[in-house]
Order: C-alpha cells, then sequence, then structure tokens
C-alpha cells in the first residue's frame, strides 16, 4: 500500500436542534447552495450576459440572498400567522353585544 492514501474524513457535527428540526444557519447554507448552483449554471454555461463572476462573489451572493428571503418569508408569516391567531382564537369578550342589541 501507499503511504499516501487519503485519509478518511471527519464527520461534520451535528447541527439538528434536540427536537430534531434543522438550525437556522443549516437552513440559510442549504438555501444558499440552492441559489448558488442556479447562479452558477447560469453564469457558467454562456447564458450570463457579460464575463463570469468570481465563484467567491457567487456564493456571497447566494448566502446574502438566501437571508434576505428568509427575513422576508418570517415577515410575512409573522402577519399570517397573526390574523389566524386572531380569527381562530374567538372569545366573547372581544364582542360589543351593547351595540348588537341596539341595532
Amino acid at each position: 500500500m501507499s503511504g499516501n492514501a487519503a485519509a478518511a474524513p471527519t464527520p461534520a457535527p451535528a447541527t439538528a436542534t434536540a427536537s430534531g428540526q434543522p438550525t437556522y444557519q443549516d437552513t440559510v447554507k442549504d438555501l444558499a447552495l440552492r441559489i448558488y448552483v442556479q447562479l452558477a449554471g447560469h453564469s457558467y454555461t454562456g447564458t450570463a450576459v457579460e464575463g463570469q463572476p468570481d465563484p467567491k462573489a457567487l456564493a456571497m451572493l447566494s448566502f446574502k440572498l438566501a437571508e434576505a428571503f428568509l427575513q422576508a418569508h418570517r415577515d410575512i408569516n409573522s402577519v399570517l400567522l397573526e390574523a389566524a391567531r386572531k380569527r381562530d382564537n374567538f372569545s366573547f369578550n372581544d364582542l360589543d353585544l351593547g351595540a348588537m342589541m341596539k341595532g
């Protein structure tokens, strides 16, 4: 056997939460990877408008786009969740029975 054999890669540390859900950093990384693959595919296959961007710059852009997307998603979901909570959590205290009886 040769002395140049590659060592087995060290496994990455577990990044899931105790509930088994991926961490926020994993979510950003996964989304950024998907964005990067799409951008790189368009940039390096000849469909780009001008030249080819630096791969590191493309990776940084992918992370920024992933963060922006997830922030917008949280903002939209918080508004929708609040509306659903108000709709689903009916309370008789919310009713103005005096105004209803006057009618």
